[in-house]
C-alpha cells in the first residue's frame, strides 16, 4: 500500500468513479432516446341533484365542455367555451326523453344519470366528433343512450356569434328490456 492512498478509500473512489460514468452515459443516451410524452390526464366531473344532472367532458386537447341535463323537460343542453369570445362558441340542445322510451305528455318525476365518456370516432353522421360521448342513464329502468358531441376546432362560428348543434344519438342499451312507459 503507498501511504497516499490509504487501502480504505479505494472501494470509495471505485464506486464514485461507476457513478460518474453512468451518469456520463445516461446523459448521453438521453440525448440519442426519443422522448416519450408524458401521458395528458383528463378531469372529468359528473353530479346530480333532484332536479338536474351536470358533468364536464373533454372535446379536444384543449377544450372540455359542461352539460346539463334537466329532468323536468328532458333537455340536455352544453356549450364549449371560446377563450377569444370569452363565452360559449358551440352551444348544443336535444331533447332525450323519447329515445330513453319516455311516452310524449306523460313524464312525472324522471331521474337521470350523465356521465360522460371518451370516443374515438368519426360519428354515425360523417360529422366531426368530440373525443368524448355523453351516456344519459334512466334512474328507474337503466335504459341507458350514448349521445355523441359534434366538435370541428377548426370551423369559426359565422358573423362572430355562437354555434348552436344537436348532440347525436349514438346506441341504446336497454338491460331490462327497455319500452315505451308511462309515469
Amino acid at each position: 500500500m503507498s501511504p497516499s492512498t490509504p487501502a480504505d478509500t479505494r472501494p470509495r473512489i471505485a464506486v464514485a468513479t461507476v457513478a460518474l460514468v453512468s451518469a456520463a452515459v445516461g446523459l448521453f443516451a438521453g440525448s440519442w432516446w426519443p422522448a416519450t410524452p408524458l401521458p395528458r390526464a383528463a378531469a372529468v366531473t359528473s353530479l346530480s341533484h333532484e332536479s338536474f344532472a351536470v358533468c364536464t367532458a373533454p372535446i379536444d386537447s384543449s377544450v372540455e365542455g359542461f352539460f346539463l341535463l334537466d329532468f323536468e323537460t328532458g333537455d340536455l343542453t352544453g356549450g364549449v367555451l371560446n377563450q377569444a369570445m370569452s363565452g360559449f362558441g358551440v352551444s348544443y340542445r336535444y331533447n332525450v326523453l323519447e329515445d330513453l322510451g319516455f311516452k310524449p305528455g306523460k313524464v312525472k318525476n324522471p331521474k337521470f344519470l350523465l356521465v360522460p365518456g371518451m370516443a374515438a370516432f368519426g360519428g354515425t353522421t360523417g360529422a366531426r366528433m368530440a373525443q368524448s360521448v355523453l351516456y344519459v342513464t334512466d334512474a328507474a329502468t337503466g335504459v341507458t343512450v350514448a349521445y355523441g358531441i359534434p366538435w370541428n376546432a377548426q370551423q369559426p362560428p359565422a358573423g362572430g356569434g355562437p354555434v348552436m348543434a344537436k348532440l347525436v344519438p349514438i346506441t341504446k342499451a336497454s338491460p331490462r328490456g327497455g319500452g315505451a312507459k308511462v309515469q
